[in-house]
């Protein structure tokens, strides 16, 4: 993994974070504003599963430094101030705040950490890390969507079968669909992903292990913690069954370390 020597700003890094605010304002204003989002009380939902898009953009940083502290990490204080945690009740009375109270409690706090590790750690790696926040994004977001509206075969506590099948197709087409354009910039020459490029049977064959792993882990997950188990798991499992086997040799804790502080 190469670590930035110094934290600059380069014109990729400029254009993915103006691409990022701009792309999450749209969106949030989209929530608040759009009535059909508002009647069905589906704010969350709507920011969880749209927000995860960015993965689409965040190829263009040049920086991991950039794209973790500037473009995810202040996410998180703004989130936990909008929680239910919170003693800023401005805040908690804000959209971010209402649309926090559809969460459990730090849901959507836990989704900007994950992006904030997975944008630093897996930087060299963003076609992995891109599947990850998908999975998230897609997968536990329609789950608990079509879950709540159309669940009815209850198999595992408030969880069912039409919630579990929604994250297994939705993970499996949005994992498709990054893994495709993600193999297209490396072909282009935009952005290498240090991975193998595979064909589409190889890249059926990855997305539904990312799918079956997602639709358990969320199954078993409790409450929010599976918007840092879905993501981190994911990432992990890819880095084993497809950057280890490829070559590709993380550098060990102490290496990041100091590539982190030097």
């Amino acid at each position: 993994m190469q670590f930035s020597e110094h934290p600059m700003f380069s014109e990729g890094d400029l254009i993915g974070l103006a691409g990022v605010y701009i792309y999450v304002g749209i969106i949030v204003i989209l929530a608040s504003k759009l009535e059909f989002i508002r009647t069905a009380k589906v704010h969350r939902k709507f920011v969880h599963i749209m927000v995860g898009n960015i993965v689409f953009i965040w190829w263009v940083f040049d920086s991991n430094y950039v794209m973790a502290f500037l473009a995810a990490a202040p996410f998180i204080p703004l989130l936990l101030l909008a929680s239910p945690y919170s003693h800023f009740s401005k805040m908690k009375g804000s959209f971010l705040g209402k649309t926090t109270e559809e969460s459990h409690d730090l849901g959507l706090v836990y989704y900007a950490i994950s992006w904030t590790i997975l944008a630093f750690f897996f930087f060299d790696l963003r076609l992995i890390a891109s599947i990850a926040i998908v999975a998230m994004a897609y997968g536990d977001g329609m789950g608990g969507l079509i879950g709540k509206r159309f669940g009815k075969h209850r198999i595992h506590g408030p969880k069912t079968l039409e919630g579990t099948l929604a994250v297994f197709f939705a993970t499996l087409f949005a994992s498709t669909v990054v893994i495709l354009f993600y193999q297209w910039l490396d072909v282009q020459g935009l952005m290498a992903t240090n991975l193998p490029l595979v064909g589409l049977g190889m890249v059926l064959a990855y997305a539904l292990i990312v799918a079956a792993f997602v639709a358990i882990v969320e199954l078993l997950t409790p409450g929010a913690f599976d918007n840092l188990v879905i993501p981190l798991g994911t990432a992990l499992l890819l880095y084993l069954i497809w950057a280890v086997p490829s070559g590709y040799v993380y550098p060990s804790p102490f290496v990041v370390f100091l590539g982190a502080v030097g």
